[in-house]
This record gives C-alpha cells, structure tokens and sequence, in this order.
C-alpha cells in the first residue's frame, strides 16, 4: 500500500499549482501524499476569507482516506484571522477530518521558535494587506519582523507562474542585516529548489511555507524527525517529480 510508512492530507487552494510538487520533491516515497482542493482566486483578504468556507467539506474528504494528519496548506488563509482564527481553524479540521491537524501559519512559527529565532525578514508575493496581517500574526506570537517585502500579486494563479531564480532575487533584495532568519511565504510560491542557496549566502536559516508545513506534518510521523529536519530546509528526498 502506497504511504505505508504515513499519509499527509492536504488542503489546497484551487488555483495552488506548486504545493504539491514541492511536497513531492521534499517527501520519500514510502511516505502518502493527497489533496482536497478549495477553491479561490485572488491573493486578497476577502477571498482568504471565503476559501474557509470549504474546509469541513475537503478535511472530510482526506479523513476518509485515513489521513494521519492534515495540513491547511495556505500562509494567507490560515493567519487572515490572527491566531485564534489559527486556532479555531485547526479545530474544524480535526473535527471534520478526524485526525490530527496544522496549518502553513501555524507551523511557521513552530519552526521559528525550534531555530531559535526572534528577529526575522519576511518575502511574500503578497499585496500590501495580506502582508500587514502576516506582520501582525508572526508578531503576536512573539517575533520581531525587520521587514516583509511583498511583490504585489493579485491574481493567485500568476503566483505559481514564477520561477524559483524570481523568487530567490526577490529575497536577496528583501534581506536586511540583523535578521535571523529569512521566510519565504505562500504555498504557491516556487522556492523549494534555492532555499539551500539563500542560506549559505545569508549564513543564516531559510525557509518557505511549504518547507515549513511539510516539515511540520513530518514531525507528527513515527520516527520521521530526521526527516523532517532535512524538508525544513528544503533538502530533497530523491522522489521522483513529474
């Protein structure tokens, strides 16, 4: 049986054509990987909000292929609510897909606290509303954000159009010194392939919401911590993507 040694659920955004490759790209093969989609198509707080509305609908979904945990595999959506929106939204998921659950939002500032960091640049393809309410969300849980630059990008789909060359000059120029750490936010941004690169430039921590959400469902996996550790900073598994 494919995903014997576990199966990740993902909850997707509709238009998201990256996520699931880069999990292909991070995950060994014996480990399962499936998604329930949600649908959307602005990168924008309204349409953040009105995605939740599938939620139940696609965790039910994943719950019935016996999911061992589910990810909401969306930065935008997952802190549009700040943290107790964060919070309640894990609950629906657990409820609905009767199994365990994280959220991209969520496991970023788990992984913030295990890499010991405070001080952090952030690079979004955001526009500048959705970023202020990441600032505030990654604030309240007690980090210091120097700077998170966003490229603006409405239209969600056009997100996945970018290369990760793009998406890696875009955080060169996002870096600022002091920083501890460097995130690349939203799960439809392509960067998987450069996150080694950046941090041996900057000599410190990067990571992306998708390193970042895998490495968190890793961890709620038997004997996967290794593992886990190796996705968080984007380090292929040597799967086959397609």
């Amino acid at each position: 049986m494919y995903g014997k040694s576990g199966r990740i659920g993902l909850l997707v955004p509709s238009v998201n054509t990256v996520v699931e490759p880069e999990f292909n790209r991070l995950l060994s093969a014996d480990i399962g990987v499936y998604a329930a989609r949600l649908r959307n198509s602005r990168a924008d707080c309204e349409d953040s909000r009105a995605m939740l509305q599938h939620v139940e609908r696609a965790a039910d979904e994943l719950g019935s292929a016996q999911a061992d945990v589910i990810a909401f595999a969306c930065t935008a959506s997952s802190f549009v609510a700040g943290d107790a929106g964060e919070a309640q939204l894990r609950q629906r998921i657990e409820q609905a897909g009767r199994t365990r659950a994280l959220t991209t939002s969520g496991a970023v500032a788990a992984a913030l606290h295990v890499l010991q960091v405070r001080r952090l640049v952030g690079a979004t393809p955001y526009p500048d509303e959705l970023n202020a309410l990441e600032k505030h969300y990654l604030e309240a849980a007690g980090f210091e954000v120097l700077e998170i630059s966003g490229m603006g990008i409405v239209e969600a789909f056009e997100i996945g159009t970018l290369t990760p060359q793009q998406t890696a000059a875009f955080a060169r120029d996002a870096w600022r010194p002091g920083a501890e750490a460097l995130f690349i936010s939203c799960t439809n941004l392509r960067s998987i392939e450069v996150l080694q690169k950046l941090a041996a430039e900057f000599g410190k921590p990067v990571f992306s919401s998708n390193s970042a959400t895998c490495w968190a469902c890793l961890r709620t996996l038997d004997g996967a911590e290794e593992q886990a550790m190796a996705a968080l900073q984007g380090v292929p598994a040597g799967r086959a993507v397609y």
